[in-house]
């Protein structure tokens, strides 16, 4: 798979890659510099970390549903387990492309798969697992929004024109840890939409909390981290007049 590194990249050859590959390469760490071309020769462990049927049935379903629609969504389980999609979002013609565990490092890795020749007039994008506290996927923020950035010119160069509605990360009991890491990520996210032509920022986060600014338990999943049915309906009071209109 390509990927455009667009951003000053620092990473160390995987010791999977196979030994030909890394034989006329010094040990240690390599920086890339500007914008070039790089072809995955084996997985990371990092992508693996989750089940991947989802990524299968996207692929699966890619064959059999109409390509050209309305509104693409897109992203992390909170995408995938969205169920009411189409009459959340009826008369418009939507798909789910959401899958489980998805992180932006993944989703640049499977973009294509994701992607697949669908022709949305609009995505709407979700993400939420990469502000997290286990090691072998926690990124700090300013990471994140390099990464979030360069997933969106990718978007913008493949679909020149198409809005793309970002959702805030929704503050949850289960990761209040890391409400201010989140919390400065959406802070950036809504600069960055305030000077992109494509960019929509939608503030997604606020109506899960209580008037006080504490996390709404009714709205959320006994796992504390998913919505639940009164969670998605703000979110469709929110997105549903930006998508129609």
């Amino acid at each position: 798979m390509k990927i455009l590194i667009t951003i000053l990249v620092l990473f160390t050859i995987s010791s999977c890659c196979p030994k030909s590959e890394q034989s006329s390469i010094e040990s240690g760490k390599i920086k890339i510099e500007g914008n070039l071309s790089v072809t995955q020769l084996c997985d990371s462990v990092w992508i693996h970390r989750y089940d991947n049927n989802d990524i299968l049935s996207l692929k699966e379903r890619a064959k059999s549903e109409e390509k050209q629609c309305d509104v693409m969504f897109f992203g992390s389980s909170s995408i995938r387990l969205w169920k009411t999609l189409s009459e959340d979002f009826a008369p418009l013609t939507v798909v789910n492309r959401g899958y489980g565990g998805a992180t932006l490092r993944d989703l640049h890795y499977n973009y294509d798969i994701v992607m697949a020749d669908y022709k949305p007039k609009a995505f709407v994008f979700y993400c939420d697992n990469d502000l997290r506290t286990k090691a072998n996927i926690n990124i700090t923020v300013g990471e994140l929004f390099d990464l979030v950035r360069m997933l969106f010119k990718r978007i913008e160069t493949d679909y020149p024109g198409v809005p793309i509605y970002f959702l805030a990360m929704k503050h949850c009991q289960r990761r209040e840890a890391i409400r201010d890491r989140q919390a400065n990520y959406n802070a950036l996210m809504r600069e960055f939409a305030e000077i992109s032509d494509q960019v929509i920022y939608v503030d997604t986060c606020t109506p899960l909390l209580t008037p006080e600014g504490e996390i709404d338990a009714s709205k959320f999943l006994d796992d504390k981290i998913h919505l639940n049915a009164k969670g998605y309906a703000d979110w469709v009071k929110i997105l549903r007049p930006m998508l129609i209109k």
